[in-house]
């Protein structure tokens, strides 16, 4: 009962509207306007038209900026495909600039290696050539030395010589020195380097903040310890021939600590140590002995050491060498009754070695080092008054 009600009420007001809305237009289409009606209307109408025309103008305008804008855009749009193509192709062409170089160096690898297997081919037939020649020389088969044996080898052959390398048969810089090396096949000296390893000559050259660290040891303690190492070495150089000169470097510089230079009498004994000791073992190190030559044991080794004033201290390039006990040429009776006591001695390795005739040597009296040690002793007394002055001066300032 309600719901019709409601309808009702609905219908009758869309029914008064409808009567309304016929009222109102039967009204104006009777209206009659007046001049000024008129007048106002048509002003309305001249104003209405203006704003169209206003507007239609205003739409050209930026119809016109905006088919320009498009203009500038595609414009811009093509310089940049523009770009992009050549990018692109700069970039195939650096692909394929890549892929030639990258083809290019790998012939030239495969070339460098084939040119490395084929000089190492000739180095190993070589070095075959040149052993067995050594061994034919040993064996007493030859009685020239074969050409191979006197082959210099050089570092870099259009430079000027080395004159350090000349004098020591060392340089500093090694094989990267822009001057000469000439390395003999063999020679009657025999070079050890770092041979001898000691405590005061590894450790002098350390950091200014550990200078104290050497307060407590002394150069006579090297010098003794030098004594027992050439009592050990000169039996086992000697068994294979007369030994002429054996001089063992103190310099502090890494290429001359602990050199040993041994001169033979003669070549075939030169050799046989050669063969019988590189690449031993001696005080848990490996040896590494090479042939080298010394035109003047005066000219390598420094003259103002001997007189303890060589400006150049530890950083001198030429030969400082421990003062040896004996001359080698006059020490068979010296060793004669340690070689009974033991055949080998614990530093030297226990490799198997072929038993050289040693040729017969002279005899002399021993040469005493009380000089030596009495001289070593007082410079060791110096030099701790003095640093045990500077150690309680610097304690005083702090």
């Amino acid at each position: 009962m309600g719901k019709h009600k409601e309808w009702r009420k609905i219908v009758k007001r869309e029914r008064r509207r409808r009567i309304r809305t016929q009222r109102a237009k039967e009204r104006d289409f009777n209206f009659s306007y007046t001049d000024e009606d008129q007048d106002l209307l048509k002003e309305q109408e001249a104003l209405e038209l203006h704003r169209i025309e206003e507007i239609e103008k205003q739409n050209n305008i930026e119809n016109e900026k905006w088919l320009q804008a498009e203009v500038i855009a595609m414009e811009q749009w093509k310089k940049i495909q523009i770009k992009k193509e050549m990018l692109r192709q700069k970039h195939i062409e650096q692909q394929a600039k890549l892929k030639l170089e990258w083809e290019i160096e790998k012939q030239r690898r495969e070339k460098e290696k084939e040119r490395l297997m084929k000089i190492e081919e000739e180095n190993r037939k070589r070095q075959e050539i040149f052993m067995s020649n050594l061994e034919k020389f040993l064996n007493g088969d030859l009685t020239q030395l074969p050409e191979e044996l006197t082959v210099l080898y050089e570092t870099r052959p259009d430079c000027d010589e080395c004159p350090f390398f000349v004098k020591t048969a060392c340089c500093r810089f090694g094989d990267e020195c822009s001057r000469n090396h000439k390395y003999p096949g063999i020679s009657k000296v025999l070079l050890a380097e770092n041979m001898f390893g000691h405590f005061g000559l590894e450790n002098a050259n350390s950091n200014e903040y550990d200078t104290d660290i050497m307060l407590e040891y002394e150069d006579s303690d090297t010098y003794k310890d030098f004594k027992n190492f050439f009592d050990d070495i000169l039996p086992e150089f000697q068994k294979f021939g007369k030994v002429v000169q054996l001089k063992v470097c103190n310099n502090f510089e890494k290429h001359l600590r602990g050199n040993t230079y041994v001169e033979y009498a003669d070549i075939h004994s030169a050799v046989l140590a050669y063969r019988a000791l590189h690449a031993r073992w001696y005080a848990s190190k490996q040896l590494t002995v090479r042939f080298c030559q010394i035109s003047s044991w005066n000219n390598a080794i420094c003259g103002l050491q001997t007189r303890r004033r060589c400006p150049k201290g530890r950083t001198c390039n030429f030969l400082h060498v421990f003062r040896n006990p004996m001359k080698p040429s006059y020490d068979e009776n010296r060793h004669s009754e340690r070689q009974e006591r033991s055949s080998r001695s614990w530093r030297w390795s226990e490799s198997p070695e072929r038993k050289p005739i040693v040729s017969p040597r002279r005899s002399s009296p021993k040469r005493t080092d009380k000089n030596d040690e009495r001289y070593y002793r007082h410079r060791d007394r110096s030099r701790h008054e003095s640093r045990s002055y500077r150690s309680s001066h610097r304690k005083k300032n702090s």
